[in-house]
């Protein structure tokens, strides 16, 4: 079943309630969550968002290191969503993500020199 995510910019801080409904099922973190120990590096100035990104593919996936080893590119993928007070993400678009992950590229036809005989 497909999962609704949302967030919400906590005042005055950097740090996020993010909902997570499942039909009729709805739960709240903050991220980050205190007892939960993540490696920092590699955060950097979108520390906020990163957190956000990593968290919402360690929901979806259920695996960290599939979750570790794209949160970035995921966080790129929503440009900037998560960087926004409030915001609403549904899963499929997680599903459309890891979908374009998996698509092979087109590589550039080559540009011919010269005249056709």
């Amino acid at each position: 079943m497909a999962k609704t995510y949302s967030g919400e910019r906590i005042p005055g801080t950097l740090r996020y309630n993010l909902k997570i409904r499942d039909g009729q099922e709805e739960h709240i973190v903050q991220v980050p969550e205190p007892t939960i120990q993540i490696l920092t590096d590699g955060f950097g100035p979108e520390e906020s968002a990163n957190r956000l990104a990593l968290a919402l593919l360690l929901d979806f996936t259920k695996n960290p290191q599939l979750s570790f080893a794209f949160y970035k590119d995921f966080n790129f993928f929503l440009a900037g969503l998560l960087s926004e007070d409030n915001w609403l993400l549904h899963s499929n678009r997680i599903e459309l993500f890891f979908k374009l992950l998996e698509t092979p590229r087109l590589d550039k036809k080559p540009i011919l020199s010269g005249n056709p005989s």
